[in-house]
This record gives structure tokens, sequence and C-alpha cells, in this order.
């Protein structure tokens, strides 16, 4: 769903997630950071470091570097706040290095008295005592109420960062640093806070979810599909690459039902950062004329 107008800046969604009669396991992309509120069920996820997190009842999903394997519960009913890094930097405020690949409690990441109210708003709507829509509504309002103004400085970092990945499939490192006006060090410091990763590891991320939404098209250009594979060494490094962040080989990029992985793996789960920037935009245009 669509979120608020004036929360499109912070957000790239608001979501209702039910599951049916079986148990759901899959692999969740790389992707940014989710507020959670677990109304029926629940859900777990096994992250690469080895550790095992679950979600029960409201918390944080911090964003996540790479794929990780999940596993749903039968009858889970989910409401989420997908929030992108502007999002969860105004929001939160917590460091995505420090804060990644892992589930944190509720009230780490909001004021006492916000976290206390998404509290309320899971046991209500758990209850049936709100529908999933006004609680949706209320998860909205909490998150506006939450969210402090972001510095000059760090916005800055944040908004030229996403410009410098939306140019290309390969965006020289050179071109962020002309961006900024800050040392060497200091970018891949700010960076990797608001991004969980430096601007090297994100080239690499980016580029594989980039390479792994435009593969999934029913109908690709030649010469679209070769500025993909130019992208990497070889194919089996796309692979590769495409595996570790997306959790799906290219063969396997095009699921016949809806899934998580298929509702992330597109434009309108990276709000943010315009996956299809660069030279794709224009034979993309062609492709639709």
């Amino acid at each position: 769903m669509a979120s608020p107008p004036d929360l499109e800046p912070y957000l790239n969604s608001l979501y209702i997630l039910r599951v049916g009669s079986q148990p759901v396991t899959d692999r969740m992309p790389a992707y940014s950071g989710q507020m959670l509120l677990v109304l029926d069920g629940g859900g777990a996820m096994r992250f690469a470091n080895g550790g095992h997190g679950m979600a029960k009842g409201p918390v944080f999903q911090c964003p996540l570097t790479q794929s990780h394997e999940f596993s749903l519960e039968p009858n889970t009913r989910m409401l989420g706040v997908s929030l992108n890094f502007r999002g969860w930097a105004a929001l939160t405020g917590l460091a995505v290095d420090d804060y990644c690949d892992r589930y944190v409690p509720i009230d780490r990441g909001l004021r006492p008295e916000l976290a206390q109210r998404t509290e309320d708003v899971a046991k209500r709507a758990g209850s049936g005592d709100m529908d999933e829509g006004a609680a949706l509504e209320e998860l909205a309002a909490i998150v506006r109420e939450g969210i402090s103004q972001l510095s000059e400085r760090h916005l800055q970092v944040i908004d030229r960062t996403l410009e410098w990945l939306s140019s290309s499939l390969k965006p020289e490192i050179a071109n962020l640093l002309d961006k900024l006006p800050y040392s060497e060090r200091q970018v891949q410091r700010l960076v990797t806070r608001f991004f969980g990763q430096p601007p090297v590891r994100l080239i690499r991320r980016y580029r594989a979810i980039r390479a792994a939404t435009l593969l999934a098209m029913p109908e690709l250009s030649p010469k679209l599909e070769a500025e993909i594979r130019e992208a990497f060494y070889d194919q089996a490094h796309m692979i590769k690459e495409i595996r570790h962040f997306t959790g799906r080989t290219p063969r396997r990029l095009q699921p016949k039902v809806d899934s998580v992985v298929k509702a992330t793996l597109g434009e309108p789960g990276y709000g943010s950062v315009d996956l299809f920037g660069g030279n794709q935009d224009e034979e993309l245009a062609k492709k639709g004329d």
C-alpha cells in the first residue's frame, strides 16, 4: 500500500502480509529496515553470521546487507512499514553498521510513548478490535510523530549516495567523492553509518539487485541484457553475486506466484533508489514505445 504523501520521502510502502495454512520458507533479499507488527503466528530469520531471530509482536527488522533465509508459521498475519534509508535514520536514529542483519525490540528505535502505542496497535489489531486499514493508518501516524529532522549534512550524504547508486550499474567511487564535500575517509565512514556498507560494497549490492530485477522481466532487449552481463566479470560471477544479495539465481527470478521475494525485488520495493537509472531508463522507454 502506498505511503501517505507526506511520508513518501521516508517510506517505501505500508503492507499487510498473510500466510495460508502451510508454512513458508524462502530467502529475503538485501533490503532496507522494516517495522513489523506480528498479529498472528510468527516468523524467524536465519542470519548469515549464524544468528537466529524471531519476529513476535512489534519489532524492527534492521536493514539486511545480504540475503537471509526466513520462515513464516502457518496463518501468520503481519503489518509492516517499509522504511527507506532516510526513514530508518530519521525514525530510529540507529547506525546501520551497528544495527543490521538482526531484529531489535520496538523500543530500541522508538520513544517509549510511541513504542507503547505500537504495542497497543498490535494487541488491538490482533484481537480484531481494530481493522488492518485503521492499524496501518495508526502506524503511519506513529512514524510521522517519531521522525526527527535529519541534519543537512546527513541528509546530503544519504541523498547524494542514493543519486550515485541510481546513476549506473557500475558507478565510479570517484563520482561519489565529487558529490560530497568530505574527505574520502569521512565519506567511507558516513556511507557505512547510513547504509551499513562502504561504497564499494554498495556498488556490488545494487548492481546485483538491479540485474536481478531487470533479468526477471518477461522481455528484455538484447542491448540491455548485454549491458547487464558486461557489468560482471563473467556469467559465473553474475550468478554468484545475484544469489548472494537476492537468494535467487537468475533462472529462479520469476516466481509463478506472489512471494516476499517478488514483492521486494522491484521498483516499488526500492522507492528511494532508481533501479532503472542510467542507460536502462532509455532502453526501457524504447521498449515501452
